[in-house]
């Protein structure tokens, strides 16, 4: 790994994302540290453009801002955290190639 400006924040954005994946179920529905994350996420793919899949991004964001703000039944809550919990872990396996590469 190269000590450069890109690779360290990767590195940074790798550790919040498996932060994020910790608590995530841990917490009440309503937190912002989601959308924050998503926030920095957006900020770092415009950034350093065509290093992660985009739709896996805004898909992240959209699902992250339904749970936040939605009253769900317990299966579509159930099924939107599992697909929130996939995406997490593609980004963490995208931001931990690129940490490694």
């Amino acid at each position: 790994m190269r000590y450069a400006s890109s690779n360290i924040t990767t590195a940074v954005m790798f550790g919040f994302t498996v932060y994020l994946m910790v608590v995530r179920f841990r917490t009440r529905r309503d937190w912002n540290l989601p959308l924050i994350y998503y926030l920095f996420v957006v900020a770092y793919h415009q950034a350093f453009p065509e290093r992660l899949l985009a739709y896996a991004i805004y898909t992240g964001v959209v699902i992250a801002l339904v749970i936040r703000f939605e009253f769900l039944p317990k299966k579509l809550e159930g099924v939107l955290r599992f697909l929130d919990i996939s995406i997490l872990t593609f980004l963490a396996y995208s931001f931990l190639t690129l940490v490694t590469k």
